[in-house]
């Protein structure tokens, strides 16, 4: 069965659910209601025997669609996917088959397991625009990689390729762009072939360490980022990035 919503598709075959970012003209890029969509999805699919999240196109997720009122409630959106991904009885598998930005990055790092196209890239461009980490990132990257390598991500807004994002341990697995669903497809196969309690019991164990870390992380995101986004110079410098012309902030103040 195949259900196309305004930004999430899903298709349920063989036990898997598959959802898929689906706006490929905007780059997947995602609005509030898109957020909810994707909630939505996840609750829809509990009795899966897996998920896989990917993007129709070229690009998994480049972020929040910018050209949209992003606010609190957008933060907050993008928390509950995150804790709906840890929560889920079965394993939440991103196909990152393209660039992951922003809160695309952080979906995809919420994930059990995160596979990559060779040619996919992680980043999170949040500085520039006045604004901080969200989506759990700054839980699961510091997480994955290390307080030093999540800063270089954070601070200096480089574009992290696939293979050096699993040298640091945020991705799990890097195939050929042409290989990647069909290595997603191996992946499900076996997690399907196993006893359905022994796969929901690992990701329970797995999870409930880092849990309370997570939520508390969520919280100080949505806090941060909600202030953050009211603030005079994350509008001037979302104007300036709809426009392409950079605001450069040197000599202020916040």
């Amino acid at each position: 069965m195949t259900l196309t919503e305004t930004s999430i598709s899903i298709e349920s075959t063989n036990g898997v659910a598959w959802l898929r970012f689906n706006r490929p003209d905007t780059l997947n890029a995602v609005s509030t209601a898109a957020l909810a969509e994707l909630a939505e999805a996840l609750e829809s699919a509990r009795d899966a025997d897996a998920v896989v999240i990917t993007g129709a196109g070229r690009a998994f997720c480049t972020g929040a669609d910018l050209g949209t009122d992003v606010n609190g409630a957008t933060v907050a959106a993008a928390g509950e996917v995150v804790s709906l991904i840890a929560a889920m009885p079965a394993p939440v598998i991103a196909a990152v088959n393209g660039p992951a930005a922003g809160v695309g990055a952080s979906i995809a790092f919420a994930c059990d397991l995160v596979l990559a196209a060779d040619s996919a890239f992680f980043l999170l461009p949040f500085l520039p625009l006045g604004l901080v980490p969200d989506g759990g990132a700054t839980h699961a990257v510091v997480t994955g990689a290390g307080r030093t390598r999540a800063a270089r991500m954070a601070f200096g807004g480089e574009r992290i390729p696939a293979a050096l994002a699993a040298e640091w341990g945020l991705v799990g697995e890097v195939v050929p762009a042409a290989e990647l669903e069909a290595r997603i497809g191996e992946v499900v196969s076996r997690l399907c072939s196993a006893p359905r309690a022994a796969v929901t019991e690992t990701k329970r164990l797995l999870r409930a360490a880092e849990a309370p870390a997570l939520a508390a992380a969520l919280q100080r995101e949505l806090e941060i980022q909600s202030d953050l986004l009211g603030r005079q110079e994350y509008a001037r410098a979302r104007e300036g990035f709809l426009a392409r012309k950079p605001v450069d902030f040197r000599g202020e103040r916040g």
